[in-house]
């Protein structure tokens, strides 16, 4: 599973979200702003989460984005999942298994399978705790979104 540039976005906003539960809703400006990310395109992961039923939107002056539910209880898997919702067709899909399919690929799908698995375990929560625990991120030294874009465009 490759963490694309969409899902650290989305992992970013749901991360905030919890941070900053009691603080109302946040819209997709303000969090594109605090964290010097493209508008239009954290908008557009925000109403893919949203429509995966991570997070509710809130219409009005006040409007914006809050989590669906307790951050106890959405996995970063399904943050990643939403957020990075493959755009090909169910056709790209069935040749991509059938090419995983092949006895060389076993070994990388059993490490793609446990990945999973402690991905859909680590909840949003566990994250918040430890971007806030002293041994964990700290908002300085936590990496901005440039850094992450020039991490994404090293790696391909």
């Amino acid at each position: 599973m490759l963490l694309t540039r969409r899902a650290c976005y989305g992992l970013l906003a749901a991360q905030h979200l919890a941070e900053h539960a009691a603080e109302g809703s946040f819209s997709a400006n303000d969090l594109a702003e605090f964290y010097g990310l493209p508008h239009e395109a954290l908008a557009k992961i925000l109403q893919r989460l949203a429509a995966a039923g991570l997070l509710m939107s809130h219409h009005g002056i006040k409007g914006g984005y809050t989590l669906a539910r307790d951050p106890r209880y959405i996995s970063v898997f399904d943050v990643i999942k939403a957020s990075d919702r493959p755009r090909r067709s169910s056709l790209h899909s069935e040749r991509q298994q059938r090419l995983g399919a092949g006895n060389g690929y076993h070994p990388l799908r059993m490490v793609s399978q446990v990945v999973e698995d402690m991905l859909h375990e680590l909840t949003i929560k566990d994250v918040e705790e430890k971007a806030t625990s002293p041994a964990g991120l700290s908002r300085d030294s936590s990496v901005r979104a440039s850094q992450l874009d020039d991490q994404t465009t090293r790696s391909h």
